[in-house]
């Protein structure tokens, strides 16, 4: 099988992979559907795929051992027949710690998970043999970055790195014809707050919008079509990062 538009999307079982993967199978992509542990729902979203008349296929790694991301390139062109034209970096971890109890081991996965595995991604996606002619790399953030909490200090550590990945990527990239920028989302779906938390703080953005994954798609699919931006961060948060308010709680 030769398909024209291929991408991976890293973390396609759950949550914003999964909402970005279905998108891009919507608009004619051919899909490398990256999982770790969420089996199901990468099954379930490829299947998906298949009955609609597209293409897609299951790779599987764990992003904590970065040494081996970049194998999911190869593996997602070998199973979808050509190069692969788009990267998606959604996948991330998220865990609590701060500068005094963080333990190596703890910074170690964060920070392979959140910046080493898309490095080492972008790296294999730019050695394609044969490379993209137009390709497009968009790795996942965070708003918060401008209201970073020390309590999830491995973490931001992890995206502040990726945040500089992607301006030294853009650079080295751009003369190959690879585009490379950010999405910094706000707050999209409740990670570890109550829903009444999470709709009290959406609810204090300037817009006063309940943000949703289409808000992410669509900027997913501006910044591919986007032929002269490399290089940017798009936040899309309906104004939180102008509050300040990061992961500080309400009340």
């Amino acid at each position: 099988m030769s398909v024209e538009k291929i991408a991976l999307v890293t973390g396609a079982g759950k949550r914003l992979g999964w909402a970005i993967a279905q998108a891009l199978a919507e608009q004619g992509y051919a899909l490398g559907l990256h999982y770790n542990s969420s089996s199901a729902g990468a099954e379930r979203l490829c299947a998906g795929i298949h009955a609609a008349g597209g293409h897609a296929a299951l790779v599987q790694k764990d992003l904590s051992q970065p040494e081996t991301a970049g194998e999911l390139i190869a593996q997602t062109a070998a199973a979808l027949g050509g190069p692969v034209s788009v990267l998606i970096n959604s996948a991330a971890a998220f865990q609590m710690d701060n500068l005094r109890d963080l333990t190596p081991e703890s910074w170690q996965y964060l920070i392979n998970v959140n910046a080493a595995a898309p490095v080492f991604l972008m790296q294999a996606f730019a050695n394609q043999n044969p490379a993209p002619t137009d390709g497009a790399i968009i790795n996942l953030l965070d708003t918060q970055l401008t209201s970073a909490s020390p309590e999830r200090f491995s973490y931001f550590c992890g995206k502040f790195a990726l945040e500089g990945a992607t301006r030294l990527a853009a650079y080295d990239l751009g003369p190959q014809g690879i585009r490379v920028n950010a999405i910094a989302p706000g707050l999209v779906l409740p990670s570890d707050q109550s829903q009444q938390n999470f709709d009290d703080r959406q609810a204090l953005t300037p817009l006063d919008a309940g943000l949703g994954p289409a808000d992410i798609v669509q900027a997913v699919q501006y910044l591919i079509a986007a032929r002269q931006v490399t290089g940017h961060t798009l936040v899309v948060d309906a104004g939180q990062q102008l509050m300040g308010f990061g992961n500080a709680p309400i009340g």
